[in-house]
């Protein structure tokens, strides 16, 4: 599943967008108990609103520096993000954060198991990638299709908000996991997909 050709640029850029919005589903309602058996949407009624609020706005900065690095990009790499349908889809209604929120929901149902016992391995020790890695493609073991492509943005989530509960702010460290994860592991099948739409 690892690839070994460069990750196209709009791929990259599309790829974090992907994890930044799926992190930002802070609110967004998911079945199956964490680590510590809080239901995922629960977790979130647990930080402070404070917290949330820090958490939304370190989002928009992250998202706020992909456009720009997008922008000084362009000369180089062509890539419009006003003309990728990750950026703009052609119906709001159904944007890939809300497509994948709908996968992440049946993914947490399928794999509770191999995920808590993921979750509950990363959230103890510092995370490292290859960590991660070696975890999640362990995960992604008991499934097949888009859900291997879903399963680490289910952890990187759950580890986002238990991490935001305890206090730290992972998200730098946790984007760039995934970011690295997708294009080490998924990115050829995104490509043979056709993107992330």
């Amino acid at each position: 599943m690892a690839t070994s050709a460069p990750v196209p640029p709009g791929l990259h850029h599309e790829t974090k967008y992907v994890v930044l919005s799926y992190l930002g589903l802070l609110s967004q309602e998911s079945r199956g108990p964490s680590p510590q058996g809080v239901q995922p949407h629960e977790a979130s009624q647990f930080l402070d609103p404070e917290v949330l609020l820090k958490v939304k706005s370190e989002i928009e900065e992250e998202l706020k520096t992909l456009d720009k690095e997008i922008s000084e990009a362009f000369t180089s790499t062509g890539f419009d993000r006003h003309t990728s349908p990750v950026f703009t889809p052609a119906d709001p209604e159904s944007s890939i954060e809300d497509c994948l929120a709908h996968l992440g929901e049946q993914v947490w149902q399928e794999l509770k198991e191999p995920l808590q016992k993921a979750l509950q391995s990363l959230l103890s020790q510092p995370v490292t990638y290859p960590t991660f890695r070696e975890l999640t493609l362990e995960a992604v073991g008991h499934t097949s299709g888009w859900n291997k492509i879903v399963v680490p943005l289910v952890l990187l989530r759950q580890m986002f908000l238990e991490l935001t509960r305890r206090g730290e702010a992972p998200l730098r460290r946790l984007l760039q996991l995934g970011v690295t994860y997708l294009e080490d592991c998924a990115a050829e099948h995104l490509v043979q997909q056709g993107g992330w739409v």
